[in-house]
């Protein structure tokens, strides 16, 4: 098992009689309370390679309380500066809604920057940003095909025209050439379509939140898809798990820090509704997304209104005791098949001293004990043992 930390950049300071009827505009963003969530967050990722982490991870949104992250490179570039081992990365840009030359000539540059420890992430993104982007949703599947495919030109080819429906592109060569390669891209992936779309190009998928058997849903249909349709065997390491967790020294104690942190995200939660328009947004999702959902019915994420008990439950929050933490996250990897753990440490509105401790702990008496799990091992020309990455690009 490989270890990352990996956190949606949350704003902690929306008043307590705010609700989703709400429109969170920024109106209730105050700069100085941001520029300190962004400082104890790089902290907080730092920290991960003294702990002996594999990497951290940066996400990006666009127009919400919920990741007042809207360019990830920007804090990847960041963390790469204060960090000499570990690998960073971000998923992801949200490509779609970028053009993806830049995403590429940043993805590049990162990976130059840190010395060839940069993971780049592609994401669809989510309703909302599409409609203040004015983005037509239902071009979006359309837009990302023929983004990925720009994008990994420019990441392997030295000059290139482009004609698509999207785009006409002509001479592009990048620089600077990235130095892996191949280069590792991963994605988010919970429709059958960006499943089989991941699948083709043999990018790994990550699934975060949901509870363990649709996690084993996703990665088994992957797995599927990959060797009956185009003919490769899925390890592990193409497998994605992310949760929400906190840490203490007892279960009582990991509750009462962060059940308030946990619920103050539930309160809030309006990721799908753009601030100007309080209904759901059509075409991100198709009807064969909806069905392929149907295969795990019951166990869908918790709606609105769940009380934290059910949450915890679900495993949408693992908190708890080192030994309560292993116990379930070793049953969670083991059911599911994953091979990558990427633990969202900054739950919420937690408080920054919280998040540092659950980190230590977790390095300290959880993380040893799970390293055995779903591990894929390669040799190098001196005998050495090193986990096997997965690349796409």
């Amino acid at each position: 098992m490989q270890f990352y930390t990996f956190d949606e950049t949350t704003y902690p300071g929306i008043p307590d009689h705010v609700g989703p009827e709400s429109k969170l505009t920024n109106r209730f963003c105050d700069p100085a309370l941001a520029a300190q969530t962004y400082r104890e967050h790089l902290d907080e990722w730092a920290l991960c390679e003294d702990l002996g982490f594999d990497g951290a991870l940066v996400n990006e949104h666009h127009f919400t309380y919920f990741n007042i992250n809207p360019s990830c490179t920007v804090l990847a570039a960041a963390l790469i500066m204060r960090t000499k081992r570990m690998k960073v990365g971000v998923i992801g840009h949200v490509l779609p809604l970028r053009h993806p030359i830049q995403t590429a000539e940043e993805f590049a540059q990162l990976d130059v920057l840190s010395g060839g420890r940069f993971i780049g992430g592609i994401v669809r993104g989510v309703p909302q940003e599409y409609v203040s982007f004015n983005v037509d949703p239902f071009t979006s599947r359309e837009r990302f095909a023929e983004s990925y495919e720009i994008l990994t030109k420019c990441l392997t080819e030295e000059l290139f025209d482009y004609q698509g429906k999207f785009y006409n592109l002509k001479a592009v060569s990048v620089w600077p050439r990235p130095l892996q390669n191949p280069f590792p891209i991963w994605m988010p992936a919970g429709s059958s379509e960006t499943i089989e779309f991941a699948a083709e190009r043999r990018i790994p998928i990550a699934r975060v939140w949901n509870p363990t058997v649709v996690f084993q849903d996703a990665f088994e249909y992957y797995k599927e898809v990959a060797k009956e349709r185009f003919g490769w065997e899925a390890g592990p390491e193409y497998c994605i798990g992310s949760r929400y967790i906190h840490v203490a020294e007892t279960t009582e104690q990991a509750i009462a820090e962060c059940r308030d942190a946990v619920m103050y995200v539930r309160r809030l939660t309006t990721f799908s509704r753009p601030v100007q328009v309080p209904a759901a947004v059509p075409g991100i999702q198709t009807d064969r997304s909806f069905d392929y959902r149907k295969r795990s019915r019951g166990a869908e994420m918790p709606p609105p209104g769940t009380p934290f008990e059910k949450l915890r439950e679900s495993g949408f929050i693992v908190c708890g005791d080192p030994d309560y933490v292993t116990e379930w996250l070793a049953h969670d990897m083991q059911t599911a098949g994953y091979g990558h753990f990427l633990g969202m440490f900054r739950v919420g509105s937690n408080a920054h001293a919280n998040v540092m401790k659950s980190k230590r702990l977790f390095a300290e008496h959880v993380m040893p004990r799970l390293r055995h799990i779903n591990a894929t091992f390669v040799t190098n020309e001196k005998g050495e043992h090193a986990a096997r990455q997965p690349s796409a690009v």
